[in-house]
């Protein structure tokens, strides 16, 4: 794995620098870790994107703060997870107008790396698992959960909207609904089927999607849909 941390404080930075490294060794993994004390060392790294990059959201006053930064780092590079960095649980709410999977505090940094690389390796071995779907014309899509923004339900076949494009299936709201990994997807209307992690905001009645479409959520599904969406936002921070 290729971990980043950027902190502008050199002794704390070296510090889990040697942590992650001990980590690694005892895991019995293989972990390369580069260090970056200012904002324009990290966008001017030219090597492969991270897996990882641990980010502290106090930057010194001239570099600005981690959550700017962290937008920069979700256009410059699409597949790097963020994880917060803090001494402050003040910033917690703030942190969710950027794209993240973690939120730590920086004294319980060692203690949490177990749980937070769990997730990361689950999430990357969730990469490769791909589901199959039969395409209306006798073709078959394989797609990770991650490539998937929502089914939608349209007439007598169902739409899947995904990074790729969109995609129309014969299978039902209710069957589908059945196959998919139930954390991460919720039925928020008898047409709807949305990827928690592809949706950019909640409102009241929708969903705002990272691609911009907007979802509705019935009046029906409301209560269950926001106490699944406070389960799943619960799992992204630590």
């Amino acid at each position: 794995m290729r971990i980043g941390i950027c902190d502008d404080d050199k002794v704390w930075c070296r510090t889990a620098e040697r942590v992650l490294d001990n980590f690694f060794e005892q895991l019995g993994r293989e972990g390369e870790v580069f260090c970056f004390y200012t904002e324009a060392e990290l966008l001017a790294y030219k090597g492969a994107p991270f897996d990882i990059l641990f980010l502290d959201i106090q930057l010194s006053e001239t570099e600005g703060d981690g959550i700017s930064l962290a937008a920069k780092i979700n256009e410059k590079w699409k597949t790097c997870q963020i994880a917060y960095l803090t001494n402050y649980l003040f910033y917690a709410t703030e942190v969710y107008n950027t794209s993240h999977i973690f939120f730590v505090l920086k004294q319980q940094f060692e203690q949490k790396l177990p749980e937070i690389f769990r997730k990361i390796f689950h999430q990357m071995e969730q990469k490769d698992k791909k589901l199959v779907f039969s395409v209306i014309g006798n073709e078959k899509v394989c797609l990770a959960p991650e490539e998937i923004y929502y089914f939608e339900r349209s007439k007598r076949a169902t739409v899947i909207s995904s990074v790729w494009g969109k995609f129309s299936i014969w299978d039902k709201i209710a069957d589908l609904e059945k196959r998919l990994p139930e954390l991460d997807f919720v039925k928020c209307h008898s047409s709807y089927i949305v990827y928690f992690p592809a949706v950019r905001e909640m409102k009241k009645n929708e969903f705002v999607m990272e691609n911009g479409d907007r979802i509705t959520i019935s009046r029906s599904h409301e209560k269950k849909v926001k106490e699944r969406f406070m389960k799943w936002s619960l799992t992204q921070m630590i």
